[in-house]
């Protein structure tokens, strides 16, 4: 069962009166209380909580609202008005940190976002690669995994692209010293809303991605080496290392390299339509 774990979202009063608001993530107070309940506590300052009090316990490291089932040797008994039987272990008085004094019905709204975030997140996402002068870039198939028929992902599903990489190819004169696989900075700015704006959710979508890439040599000893793991909410168009995927040498480069390059979205998105391309680019580091 599982219970109804809090994360503290902000204090109501001084931390000296004793007052909590928080949101419930879990379901075993319902009906009672709901995933995305807001509830204010107040801290047990005086007296014994009867047995039927709802209260804020800290047990292993979390907070729990369950309700006060019976006392039994000094120890409290909790159980979550959703569940068949309590709690597995007791909790003592001195883990108690607050009976609950009100409940805001704000699960409401956030089952209404869920409900809405379940049919408006589901996007269709690519990605396009472009090569300077003197490189090549090959695009291979794109693979899905938690998309729907047709390659819409949502969130916690990811789109995986294999790419094949050269450099100096019947290039006269000395290679480059070093290439490098990035996000295309003036293409990837181009999806992202201007400063005080929400925009579309193609721009939505491009805050909301991790990108993950590694690398291997081609016919070289097969070993794959993850290269990057960012986040393109952290991406800067001013930063060119916030959009950096790889970097090769050129007699690797010259060689040949392999590389497979993972978007996993985070996040639902505010609204449906639209569509991302992820725009790669390849040459001189």
């Amino acid at each position: 069962m599982r219970h109804a774990a809090l994360a503290l979202i902000a204090p109501l009063a001084l931390s000296m009166c004793g007052v909590r608001i928080s949101l419930v993530e879990g379901e075993s107070m319902a009906p009672t209380i709901r995933a995305g309940d807001a509830v204010v506590t107040f801290s047990q300052s005086f007296g014994t909580p009867p047995v039927g009090s709802i209260l804020l316990v800290e047990s292993e490291g979390r907070r729990l609202l369950h309700r006060l089932a019976r006392y039994e040797e000094g120890s409290l008994w909790m159980k979550g008005d959703a569940s068949v039987s309590g709690d597995s272990r007791p909790v003592s008085s001195s883990d108690v940190l607050g009976t609950l004094a009100v409940v805001i019905p704000t699960s409401y709204l956030y089952r209404a976002l869920r409900a809405t975030a379940q049919f408006t997140a589901e996007l269709p996402v690519s990605m396009s690669i472009s090569s300077a002068s003197g490189v090549s870039a090959e695009q291979g198939p794109k693979y899905t995994f938690g998309a729907d028929a047709q390659g819409r992902l949502l969130p916690g599903a990811y789109a995986l692209w294999s790419i094949l990489l050269s450099a100096c190819s019947g290039t006269v004169g000395a290679c480059p010293g070093s290439y490098a696989l990035r996000i295309d900075p003036t293409q990837f700015a181009a999806l992202l809303p201007q400063v005080g704006i929400v925009g579309t959710p193609t721009q939505a979508l491009a805050r909301a991605l991790r990108v993950i890439t590694r690398c291997q040599s081609v016919g070289g000893s097969g070993a794959w080496n993850e290269t990057s793991n960012l986040f393109t909410a952290e991406w800067s168009e001013a930063n060119a290392s916030s959009g950096l995927l790889a970097t090769h040498q050129g007699a690797l480069a010259q060689g040949g390299v392999r590389c497979e390059v993972k978007a996993l979205l985070l996040g639902s998105l505010p609204a449906s339509g639209g569509a991302l391309t992820l725009p790669l680019i390849w040459g001189p580091a």
